[in-house]
């Protein structure tokens, strides 16, 4: 499970949805930047710590090849509108359309999102043991 603060992200990136890539990967692989010339050296001083969860940041890592940046830097600013403390009573994932703070039609194409029954699931959240790797 990754801690985050997606406006903190989001201010670092400025908007750009592979620097949020970039940083959410550093946050991942807990990685280290080799020199000055290496792209996460500018993030690697941030503290991006916060309330914002994504329970299986490894699997939306391994598979992120399969996705555009700015998919992903959805999938992320969503996630990030949900409370920990309902996942944490009930383990439900998903994000009801009533809390979401963004108009449906801006993620609705989005292949890492699906909206069903009034919610948002996200499609790395809902992992079973066989999917993880």
């Amino acid at each position: 499970m990754l801690f985050y603060d997606w406006k903190k992200m989001f201010e670092a990136s400025e908007g750009s949805p592979l620097a949020l890539f970039i940083i959410f990967k550093m946050l991942v692989t807990n990685a280290v930047p080799r020199n000055k010339y290496d792209d996460i050296y500018k993030y690697a001083g941030k503290h991006f710590h916060g309330e914002s969860f994504v329970v299986h940041p490894d699997l939306l890592l391994h598979y992120a090849y399969k996705y555009e940046y700015r998919e992903i830097a959805q999938y992320l600013a969503l996630a990030s509108m949900r409370r920990y403390a309902d996942y944490a009573a009930t383990g439900n994932t998903t994000l009801d359309l009533l809390e979401c703070e963004v108009d449906q039609e801006l993620f609705e194409d989005n292949s890492l999102l699906r909206i069903a029954d009034g919610k948002v699931h996200f499609k790395y959240e809902e992992a079973t043991q066989e999917t993880i790797h």
